[in-house]
């Protein structure tokens, strides 16, 4: 079986751009269903899932605002309670046919939390999981669907329950992580398959965002709104090549590389010297004085803490402004301190205001 890579997530996000709906499926269990989010209804086979609040849906509202495509899709089948046996059992149902997502042209595989209810022994475990997810591998490279895999949410059970402790011996969290997980990670690297590794960063959530563990994970093993949301976010900085990543403090000015929506370039100066730790910044005057945004960038807080956000200006009297996430904030210092920005994505936008005065120099991001 031929197994060479049909296509990339790159290759999805510039088909969103040339305006395509290049549709990508998330494929497994309640985790991605949406168990657990506000206005849920559990999912059907073969059925256009669309859960407002689970992140299948919440990143493909994110997609559509970065991209500008109405047309582009991302397809909910999770089943809750359902194993990876299940996924190759629905396979067929769910991708090909009359079914609503037979166009699919990525699947994302997730599945692991529930198989660990299935067996005996660790052994056991990793190697049944195993055989299934090469089974679905398999099965869309010869439907001509790219495949690429998914570490699971991570979830609170840290020993197993008293009411499980003899039925279900391996419910914990370490069983997914340590044995499903890892045979994800370990697929990948054989078949050269992309790997989005979204236990890892939820982990990161839960232990150091602002949020309360009962606010992200209610019942302990599934994600709400909030959890969901954070998920969109983090499967969009990881499909929006755009994304500017940050773990540390960070510059951004009109020298980084991934601003969007930016100023010509022969309206920026070079600066002699350096000021306020900026080697470039715009202080031009336009032809005219409408409202212009001069700088957008996305950035994903991957550390483990709020990010202080400050912006610099040139002349204090200049009308200049920042939306971050949509929330306005004039800059009237030549330095102003705007947001703490928790763990996720954050849309930052410059704007001159009603006026002919370009001026702006960039953000210090600061970890407190």
């Amino acid at each position: 079986m031929d197994t060479k890579v049909i296509c990339t997530l790159n290759d999805a996000w510039t088909e969103w751009l040339k305006g395509n709906k290049f549709p990508i499926a998330f494929f497994g269990d309640s985790t991605i269903d949406g168990a657990n989010t506000s206005n849920w209804i559990e999912n059907s086979i073969g059925t256009d899932h669309q859960p407002p609040y689970a992140f299948p849906k919440r990143l493909e509202k994110l997609l559509i605002e970065a991209t500008s495509n109405p047309s582009l899709r991302i397809y909910n089948a999770g089943f809750s309670g359902r194993t990876s046996s299940h996924g190759v059992e629905y396979l067929e149902e769910e991708f090909s046919g009359s079914s609503p997502y037979h166009d699919v042209k990525m699947v994302g595989i997730g599945f692991g939390i529930n198989d660990r209810l299935l067996y005996e022994n660790e052994k056991a475990y990793r190697d049944g999981f195993k055989a299934n997810i090469k089974a679905m591998i398999h099965w869309f490279y010869s439907k001509n669907i790219q495949p690429f895999l998914l570490t699971t949410q991570a979830i609170l059970q840290p020993g197993v329950s008293t009411q499980y402790a003899d039925e279900y011996p391996m419910r914990t969290s370490c069983h997914i992580e340590t044995i499903a997980n890892e045979v994800k990670r370990e697929l990948a690297k054989e078949y050269h398959l992309e790997l989005i590794d979204i236990n890892q960063f939820t982990e990161m959530f839960l232990l150091y965002s602002a949020y309360s563990a009962v606010d992200i994970i209610s019942d302990t093993l599934h994600f709400g709104d909030i959890g969901h949301q954070y998920e969109a976010e983090l499967l969009f900085a990881h499909l929006c090549p755009q994304t500017i990543i940050i773990d540390s403090n960070t510059k951004i000015d009109y020298s980084t590389q991934k601003i969007i929506n930016s100023v010509p370039d022969d309206w920026v100066t070079m600066a002699k010297k350096v000021e306020d730790k900026f080697k470039v910044f715009v202080n031009h005057i336009k032809a005219d004085a409408e409202d212009m945004k001069i700088m957008d960038v996305w950035v994903f807080n991957s550390g483990k803490e709020k990010i202080m956000l400050k912006a610099f200006k040139s002349i204090p009297e200049t009308l200049t402004y920042v939306k971050v996430n949509g929330v306005l904030s004039r800059l009237t210092n030549l330095e102003t301190i705007l947001d703490l920005l928790d763990l996720g994505l954050h849309r930052i936008e410059v704007f001159t205001g009603a006026s002919t005065f370009v001026d702006f120099k960039g953000f210090i991001m600061t970890y407190l």
